[in-house]
């Protein structure tokens, strides 16, 4: 089986993404022929119907997945980092959940709790950046509702107010020298050189220097507003989907405690209820990435593969290695096998039968046994993509 293009994890506007909108998403990925593509926004559904009919419009086969992230306290308070610079934090994964949306009234409640809990922070930051240009002698003020109709799809996140911030100075000083008066003034850093002509990297500055932990307008997030990761896991399997960890391993940061040696890593995943892995390979060396990837495969794994696109870097549509480094045949084979997976587990829910694995997350079917799901699979996404060229 000649593997295809895919991308198992994409952001859209309805958290915070690179696209201007989720058509843009589908049409980038029919353009650069991924045949299936998964969005993933944070603690919401809310996409996936648009999704679906531009992805039937396009000729790309769904995914419909959500990302959400979760604390372990006691973890948080020994320093000891899972998949992310921060002490305590474990971002989830929920993948191949039903369309329409199966939720229980209780797991709808509880991610209607996660969105309040976000949005009350932003609400709170973007107070912190209205008192704080005041203080700097800063002629602005932010509005929530503004930043929300103009930049959101219902959920604000930071790097919308980044966004907004930027695009709120280059509208009040139009003339780019005092334009730049301005931002130093706000951002209190003399000499800094913002360079106007990339929005990307001057938001990001705007991040660096305001909204950052220990800077002046951070606002620390509520312990409530977390899922548990065992939530997390109900929340998942109450709608259908498989859970999944996202693998770190970042090259710059340096790996986590949790993360340095893959066989640990792959035991206390299993232990934890874990079948499913997924890598984000632009930050990975490949040969780095190509290890683990390996390693996970042969512990029995499905193994998966995304973008992300949640900075408004555009970067392609399929997966590679930090550098634009293209995957061998091989580790491209795990990815799309793993893809597969998951879409006969959609497959197959929509039939009313077990996929990949039960209502309480046990695994169906051992890793030695996967090809008929394979080909279930790749069958749902040949037949969607092979009438657009695929």
């Amino acid at each position: 089986m000649k593997p295809l293009r895919v991308n198992s994890h994409i952001h859209s506007p309805y958290s915070f993404s690179a696209f201007d909108s989720v058509e843009q998403a589908v049409r980038l990925a029919r353009e650069q022929k991924v045949a299936a593509l998964g969005l993933s926004d944070f603690n919401t559904v809310d996409g996936h119907g648009e999704f679906e009919r531009l992805c039937r419009q396009y000729g790309v086969y769904p995914l419909f997945n959500m990302e959400t992230i979760t604390l372990v306290r006691e973890d948080k308070d020994k320093g000891f980092r899972y998949n992310d610079a921060n002490p305590g934090i474990i971002y989830f994964c929920c993948e191949a959940l039903d369309h329409p949306a199966t939720f229980s009234d209780s797991s709808r409640n509880r991610l209607h709790s996660l969105w309040s809990g976000t949005q009350n922070r932003i609400r709170e930051m973007i107070d912190k950046v209205n008192e704080h240009l005041s203080s700097r002698g800063v002629d602005l003020s932010l509005d929530y509702e503004a930043i929300r109709a103009r930049f959101a799809k219902n959920t604000v996140r930071e790097r919308h107010l980044c966004k907004a911030i930027f695009h709120a100075f280059i509208d009040r000083w139009p003339e780019r020298r005092e334009t730049l008066v301005q931002f130093e003034k706000a951002m209190g850093e003399p000499g800094r050189r913002l360079d106007l002509d990339n929005p990307m990297g001057t938001q990001n500055d705007i991040r660096g220097a305001l909204l950052r932990a220990g800077k002046p307008c951070y606002v620390e997030e509520n312990e409530d507003a977390f899922l548990t990761p065992a939530q997390a896991r109900e929340l998942v399997l109450d709608g259908g989907g498989v859970p999944c960890y996202p693998i770190w391993i970042d090259d710059k940061a340096g790996y986590t405690e949790y993360e340095r040696d893959p066989d640990a890593l792959a035991d206390t995943l299993l232990d934890m209820g874990f079948h499913c892995v997924e890598f984000i390979p632009q930050r990975n060396i490949y040969e780095h990435f190509k290890s683990y990837v390996l390693r996970m495969h042969e512990r029995g794994f499905n193994v998966i593969f995304g973008t992300e696109h949640n900075t408004p870097e555009l970067i392609p549509m399929y997966p590679m290695a930090y550098g634009n480094v293209e995957f061998e045949e091989d580790v491209q084979s795990i990815g799309y096998r793993g893809v597969c997976v998951l879409a006969a587990h959609q497959e197959l829910r929509r039939q009313g039968k077990d996929g990949f694995v039960d209502g309480t997350g046990a695994r169906l079917v051992p890793a030695g046994e996967m090809d008929d799901l394979v080909r279930i699979g790749d069958k749902a996404i040949r037949q969607t993509a092979v009438t657009k060229d695929h």
